[in-house]
């Protein structure tokens, strides 16, 4: 049903915006453009037939909750275009700096006005189906452009445009016709944990930690390589396993995790140095409690795993936020031929990488 409309949209829209069009490749970096709705939510996106492509078509999963769902600016920037035009309904058009620009129609409500400056993540309006050639459908027809010409706006809606494949997180969706992609999850305001490192000020720069003779100590990062002087943080550490550090509750605050009696607890960071007190997550984790590390994010789902050697074999618990995990998996047998693994993102994926050494080869 959407693709038969589109066809119309692009001849009316031809009329609306046109005019000759010079292709360019955008010479100034694009800004991180994320999907325009709030952290979490699920979208279809479409590029559909050539006409079409590589602007994109997005409805939400599941499509019935579509109409008034909230639109977000998907990077700061200034509205250049705000107005209900007769064919593609309510439409938004953000100048994003550097000849960047994305553009919005079929919009139910418009929330910002020419002139206004927003931020990422801030709300601009409501999907709906405004406009005949949105055919009745709740969607969103969202583009981006790139200003070739050189006049202050980016041309939109009509094949040869001055519109550019779109790119939401760094990952391209087009340009090719028939692009379809299901379930693209927002990331738009999303707190980004940190999977690997410690943050305990919460201050978006790399802390380090240790206990000694019981007490736990912190020197919070300043970047360039330097830090505080030792803070300490709390007695009665040496009952504990060496502690590590990772996001277990899923609220961008760095946490710890160490086993006492075979049981693993956690302490959730709250900020400025600061805990809450130890919660006790479960018993038998006398045999891991040697090896335990924060592996970061192996499965791909934005949650902090942890791992562990026992007996010659690898295990890791993925994270569900929340401070819980799942089950333990088995990963692979022959661990104790190398030297107690670190974890990272060594290859700059998003994906928990580890590293080991053997007969003296990382």
């Amino acid at each position: 049903m959407l693709k038969r409309r589109l066809a119309g949209a692009a001849m009316f829209l031809a009329v609306v915006a046109g005019g000759l069009v010079v292709t360019s490749t955008p010479a100034a970096a694009a800004p991180d453009f994320q999907l325009p709705f709030p952290c979490g939510q699920k979208w279809r996106l479409n590029t559909w037939d050539s006409t079409h492509a590589p602007a994109l078509d997005m409805v939400r999963e599941p499509q019935s909750e579509t109409e008034g769902s909230r639109l977000v600016a998907p990077a700061a920037g200034e509205v250049n275009q705000s107005y209900y035009h007769s064919n593609a309904g309510n439409m938004i058009q953000i100048d994003h700096g550097g000849g960047h620009f994305t553009t919005y129609i079929h919009l139910q409500s418009r929330s910002v006005s020419v002139g206004d400056r927003v931020t990422q993540g801030q709300t601009i309006g409501r999907v709906g189906h405004t406009g005949p050639t949105s055919n009745g459908s709740p969607h969103l027809h969202y583009e981006q452009g790139y200003d070739a010409n050189g006049d202050g706006s980016a041309s939109w809606g009509f094949e040869g445009a001055e519109r550019v494949t779109a790119r939401f997180d760094g990952k391209a969706y087009g340009p090719a016709p028939g692009g379809e992609w299901r379930n693209v999850a927002s990331l738009n305001g999303c707190t980004k944990p940190n999977l690997f490192g410690a943050d305990f000020n919460s201050d978006g720069i790399g802390d380090i930690f240790s206990e000694a003779t019981g007490t736990l100590h912190v020197w919070n990062g300043r970047g360039s390589n330097n830090f505080t002087s030792r803070i300490e943080i709390g007695p009665n550490w040496e009952q504990y396993s060496r502690p590590i550090s990772g996001d277990f509750n899923s609220d961008g605050i760095s946490d710890l995790l160490a086993v006492k009696d075979g049981t693993l607890h956690v302490w959730n960071g709250k900020g400025a140095n600061n805990f809450a007190g130890a919660i006790a997550l479960g018993p038998g984790w006398t045999p891991y409690a040697a090896t335990l590390m924060n592996v970061g994010d192996i499965n791909g789902d934005g949650k902090t795993d942890i791992g562990a050697i026992a007996n010659d074999t690898f295990h890791v618990w993925n994270g569900k936020g929340a401070n819980n995990f799942s089950s333990r998996i088995e990963i692979g047998a022959n661990w104790g031929q190398y030297s107690r693994p670190i974890s990272g993102d060594f290859n700059s994926d998003g994906i928990g990488d580890l590293a080991a050494v053997k007969d003296g080869t990382l």
